[in-house]
């Protein structure tokens, strides 16, 4: 994560407190030892460990990738050092089995990652000592195509959200008090919608979605983008 370093120093600098909105310490119990609690820069390698155990549509990816860190650099990482103050953990005791990660400026978020954050982590897998696997280069093409979302999709929905949770700790009803979390916390910061990308083959978190009243904005074969009005 060293390479990294620059983008946590410049970043830790600012201050999210500018928007008018009072960013406290928020912890929520879940009950049975379970607490989501915010998310830091020191999270960073426990995060990326549950974004590749949880990459294959919630399901562990690790046998799939020679390249472990890469989807979590894509997935999660510009989250935590980016949109703290909408980034959580979620521990088993002391073990960390989940997260939320939520954006409440889509466009600013987007923007900002183009000129900062990008461009580091593209420079990290320009040269590959590894035999790469084809997931690996799935995720090498997503990474190569990062850029901005479409405006009418902002404009309506203009924050986003994405949830893990490894195996262990699914069907445990977490997911439904963290995603009734962070939507509190979003439209508390002025948030007027929603939206997040899913597979479009994952008929279990699309269904999900739906009980918060998520609907489906577009789709395609790979991918659904589902939105909510806050």
């Amino acid at each position: 994560m060293a390479i990294y370093d620059s983008v946590v120093s410049a970043n830790l600098a600012s201050s999210l407190n500018l928007r008018g909105y009072d960013y406290g310490v928020k912890e929520q119990n879940l009950g049975s030892g379970v607490v989501l609690k915010p998310a830091g820069v020191s999270d960073l390698p426990e995060l990326l460990r549950i974004c590749l155990q949880t990459g294959n549509n919630g399901k562990d990816a690790t046998h799939l990738h020679n390249l472990p860190e890469l989807v979590g650099d894509i997935y999660v990482a510009p989250y935590v050092l980016y949109e703290p103050d909408f980034a959580y953990a979620l521990w088993a005791e002391s073990t960390l089995v989940g997260y939320l990660l939520g954006v409440l400026d889509t466009a600013d978020f987007e923007s900002t990652l183009a000129t900062q954050y990008w461009p580091v982590a593209r420079a990290k897998y320009a040269h590959l000592d590894s035999e790469i696997t084809t997931s690996d280069q799935e995720l090498l093409n997503v990474l190569a195509q990062q850029g901005l979302s479409d405006p009418g999709l902002l404009a309506k929905y203009p924050s986003h959200l994405h949830i893990d949770i490894v195996e262990s700790h699914q069907s445990a009803g977490h997911g439904k008090v963290m995603i009734a979390h962070l939507l509190a916390e979003l439209k508390a910061a002025g948030s007027t919608g929603v939206h997040l990308h899913m597979s479009a083959k994952n008929d279990r978190a699309r269904a999900f979605y739906k009980k918060f009243g998520f609907a489906e904005v577009s789709e395609d074969s790979d991918e659904c983008i589902m939105g909510l009005t806050l």
